[in-house]
């Protein structure tokens, strides 16, 4: 058994990480809640850096809560994404506390947009994509991607805002009232998968466990156990899972749940998407505790050289993979140089040796 850790859970919702807590607290470890809408940033105007956050009470002051108390944060954002990241980005790269996920991770992942750009730019295999604001030429977006083509919102989880549509009559009304309403959408290849699906819980750098998710009728698409669907326990190949744990690492997610389909006919394996807060069916379906391999995580790094210098590790390994991503989209401007393009890839090979 590790030493004991002050772990911050970080979550707007603890009656829903009730199974995460109990885990904590069964391999000998406390859990300070830290909703962080009870949370106040301090910023410092020392150099030398004196930040510090405070939490919510009932008294006329919040109260301290000093950074060297917690040991690690692990973040169970849910809706609250957007400014739960930037609490997790102030305690991971601010005050130096440990995390599995980059705070850049959980924006990319709340981005069903974003996330199949960085996809695509690591060179995983994701679903023909077009992303758009205007719904003015969507007869040739269909023409691009065949019929039937899927719509859904760039935000948006368990399958709740995603449809289906067949005509490309149907396509362009739909996209029409999404833009009209104000929601990003984004219009993706139908991939015949025979109504399953595979989430795959990456802890890590291994896959903890893979649940297969069947649609609840023959003619549902959508196979999230969230709307009716069955799930049970799976083992992919490792070509399959190495591609998943991939995914979480492009997008700078320690932890995460990835979502893989497989074509019925082909075999072909596609990355639909990657969840930095996957829900807990899979506990239930697969009778694994998944929360086990992320205490474990946990456990595992905080040994390490200290808080401080794992979390920032994290935060430049995630700026090191967006910089050779940069490097990928700039090589046809560089081809003709090549001089220039040998002295920038020395200089990325430097920075990688000092993380």
């Amino acid at each position: 058994m590790s030493k004991k850790l002050n772990i911050g859970l970080l979550t707007t919702s603890p009656a829903a990480n009730k199974k995460l807590i109990e885990t904590i607290e069964a391999r000998g470890h406390t859990c300070k809640i830290l909703n962080p809408e009870k949370l106040y940033l301090y910023i410092s105007e020392h150099q030398q850096g004196y930040d510090r956050f405070y939490i919510e009470t009932e008294g006329a002051e919040p109260e301290r809560i000093h950074a060297k108390n917690i040991d690690a944060v692990i973040p169970r954002l849910g809706a609250s994404v957007t400014w739960g990241s930037a609490v997790l980005r102030f305690l991971t790269e601010n005050l130096g506390i440990y995390c599995y996920n980059s705070a850049w991770g959980h924006i990319m992942a709340g981005d069903k947009g974003f996330t199949l750009q960085r996809l695509s730019s690591a060179g995983i295999r994701v679903p023909r994509t077009i992303i758009c604001e205007s719904p003015a030429h969507v007869a040739w977006a269909v023409e691009k991607l065949g019929m039937p083509i899927i719509i859904k919102t760039t935000h948006g989880s368990k399958g709740k805002t995603v449809g289906i549509v067949d005509s490309a009559r149907s396509a362009n009304s739909m996209f029409e009232f999404c833009f009209n309403a104000g929601l990003k959408c984004l219009l993706e290849e139908y991939i015949d998968s025979g109504s399953t699906d595979y989430r795959v819980w990456v802890v890590g750098d291994r896959v903890a466990v893979t649940m297969k998710r069947t649609a609840a009728n023959k003619n549902e698409f959508k196979a999230n156990v969230s709307l009716g669907g069955r799930g049970e326990k799976a083992q992919l190949s490792e070509e399959d899972e190495q591609l998943c744990i991939k995914a979480a690492q492009c997008l700078g997610l320690g932890v995460a749940g990835v979502d893989l389909m497989k074509h019925k006919d082909t075999g072909q394996s596609y990355v639909i998407e990657a969840n930095s807060n996957p829900g807990t069916k899979v506990i239930e379906y697969t009778g694994h505790n998944v929360f086990e391999d992320v205490v474990k995580l946990v456990e595992d790094n905080c040994k390490k050289a200290g808080s401080n210098e794992t979390s920032a590790s994290i935060s430049a390994r995630h700026d090191l993979l967006m910089s050779v991503n940069l490097m990928s989209n700039i090589d046809q401007l560089l081809r003709n140089n090549e001089q220039m393009k040998t002295a920038l890839i020395e200089n990325l090979k430097v920075l990688g040796k000092s993380l």
